[in-house]
């Protein structure tokens, strides 16, 4: 067994690197390395209220993240992601100076007996799933305790316990930042109606653009350069472009779903095994943004509203219980089953997306230069060359230098090329995440005010809008009389709308045919069987609703769940009550970046 420990030697290093990332805050979606300071050596990048950050704990820092970021992308890592590693790095570095600068002030201390304890029974997270430290299949404490005693090891631990004299009173004074976090049944109750008391209701609604469809047909020249002025600012942006695009997007194979699943395999076992911690192993390999950032955690949902493989893995699960891996469009899941009330499950997932090969990206990239070539031949060959091979063309509204482009997203990569180059341009194949796109330059605009006329249709849209939702607020009280006189559908004959049925909903969930997060909700809940309201307005025009039906939260389930609830909200509330502490000691802390000038960063 020894020997096996030995030549897992240089896996467990990098895990000890990898998996420390974070280890002591990650609860807070902070990300932190343990590696201490060295105070006055080096060259100075920086520094955090006097505190001097050098060159060599940026730098390795960077490291671990790029090798952590590297082994999830074994293709290679795009500009745009180096340049997040890079920043992230920052970030981190400045993160745990003050951090270790406040547990000083506060003199927390960690003893030698606390870290010998600590050590010995809290292992690197990943260690777990290493095949040395397991015994059928799962964590075994005694061989992690055996490898701690291998002088053959002894760096390794070394390098642990470094890394955990810094981070140990970190988590101490994490623990302080949110002693006496609370919540009370109380609130446990009003999250637990929010989420599971239901309605359905019928709904008038009253459309501005058919009870009043002509109210915004003569919009005057006047009116246009009064609302510009008035509001001028708004059309103010800087150095800007309008652009085409093509994209090139790599096929998946079956080779790339196996491949995946092979990955949500081993996750799956490590999460079933001993010490196995679900909520930190979404938080670092799960794909899913959203989730990944609550340790996976997706609520409560209706099982019916699922993917119908994982509703099927689902219904025949245990609360408690970890999924094989479920494959569905967007990806191999891993889900484990919190709790189970009525039609409602609450689940927690690690979702490991199925990406191209490389030779499905080298194909693409070939295909995306040869068209680029085409469409740079000719000032007017971009539209022809994409349309003899059957490409669709994007044209993304203007955008500003170092702003978003709509659809897209950031894309350094793209605007690099568009604002380095002028009108006419077409770019190469430029890669960009799992896709590679070709740019044509439309026109350029320099910083300054967008002319009237560039926008004078958008300002007619928005003034037809206004005079039309004012029209329908006009009529609203004669269609509310004619409610009371002849009810919902009585109205609706009346001004030529439709009465429609919801299902059901609860105070969080989108409405259908509604929306969410209109006060649409907050009426329907406050009404009786069969009463009716309105007008109610939203960003769409007027709704009267009627309540058709309503179910109360289940008090015999809430009885039930309530301790896992109020838990779940505690975790909540102590991550919004760290990151709030520490936001206000970032804001007040005195921080110096010179990147810039040292490494071009």
């Amino acid at each position: 067994m020894m020997r096996q420990l030995r030549e897992s030697t240089k896996v467990i290093m990098v895990i000890v690197a990898i998996s420390f990332v974070g280890l002591m805050v990650f609860e807070w979606g902070m990300d932190l390395s343990g590696r201490s300071s060295q105070q006055g050596t080096g060259t100075s990048l920086g520094s955090v209220n006097g505190a001097e950050i050098t060159v060599e704990e940026y730098q390795r820092q960077y490291q671990i993240l790029y090798e952590q970021a590297q082994s999830q992308a074994p293709e290679g890592l795009s500009r745009e992601r180096l340049d997040q590693i890079e920043q992230q790095a920052w970030e981190d570095v400045v993160n745990l100076t003050l951090l270790r600068q406040e547990a000083e002030e506060r003199g927390i201390r960690v003893t030698d007996s606390e870290l010998v304890e600590y050590i010995k029974y809290n292992p690197p997270p990943d260690l777990a799933s290493l095949p040395a430290f397991q015994t059928d299949g799962q964590f075994d404490l005694a061989k992690y305790q055996a490898a701690l005693a291998d002088p053959s090891l002894e760096q390794t631990w070394v390098e642990y316990e470094r890394q955990l004299r810094t981070t140990l009173p970190i988590q101490k004074l994490q623990e302080q930042v949110i002693a006496g976090t609370f919540v009370t049944e109380a609130e446990a109750r009003a999250v637990y109606r929010d989420r599971n008391e239901r309605a359905r209701i019928a709904y008038l609604y009253v459309d501005p653009a058919v009870v009043a469809r002509d109210a915004g047909n003569a919009i005057q020249p006047e009116e246009v350069r009064r609302y510009y002025d008035e509001h001028k600012e708004e059309y103010r942006r800087g150095e800007s472009a309008k652009v085409r695009y093509v994209e090139f997007e790599p096929p998946v194979a079956a080779a790339d779903s196996a491949a995946a699943k092979r990955a949500a395999d081993s996750l799956a076992a490590a999460a079933r095994a001993t010490g196995g911690d679900f909520d930190a192993l979404a938080r670092r390999n799960s794909d899913d943004p959203v989730s990944s950032a609550n340790g996976g955690d997706i609520g409560f949902m209706r099982q019916d509203a699922l993917d119908p493989a994982l509703r099927a893995a689902v219904t025949a699960m245990s609360v408690g219980e970890i999924s094989d891996p479920v494959l569905t469009p967007f990806g191999w899941h891993v889900v484990k089953l919190e709790a189970r009330d009525a039609d409602q499950v609450h689940l927690r997932q690690i979702v490991i997306a199925v990406e191209p090969s490389a030779e499905s990206r080298n194909a693409v990239r070939q295909a995306a230069q040869e068209f680029a070539r085409d469409a740079s031949a000719a000032p007017d060959a971009f539209a022809d060359a994409a349309a003899r091979r059957g490409l669709g063309v994007e044209e993304p509204p203007v955008f500003e230098k170092g702003l978003v482009i709509p659809g897209l997203g950031s894309a350094p990569e793209l605007t690099d090329f568009i604002f380095a180059n002028e009108r006419g341009a077409v770019s190469g194949a430029l890669a960009r995440e799992d896709a590679f796109y070709v740019v044509h330059v439309d026109e350029r605009y320099p910083e300054g005010y967008v002319a009237v006329d560039l926008v004078a249709d958008d300002i007619r849209a928005e003034l037809a809008a206004q005079k039309r939702l004012e029209a329908a607020r006009a009529i609203a009280p004669e269609i509310a009389a004619a409610i009371r006189a002849d009810g919902l559908e009585g109205a609706a004959s009346r001004y030529g709308l439709q009465v429609q049925d919801t299902d059901w909903f609860t105070r969080l969930n989108n409405i259908p045919g509604i929306g969410s997060g209109t006060p649409v909700a907050g009426a329907a809940f406050g009404l009786a069987q069969g009463q009716t309201a309105g007008p109610i307005e939203t960003s769409r025009g007027l709704y009267f609703i009627r309540l058709i039906d309503r179910q109360p939260a289940d008090e015999e389930a809430f009885q039930r769940e309530k301790e896992i609830l109020r838990q779940e909200l505690r975790r909540e509330k102590m991550r919004e009550r760290f990151n709030a502490w520490f936001d206000s000691r970032r804001a007040a802390a005195e921080i110096e970046d010179r990147r810039a000038q040292l490494l071009g960063v």
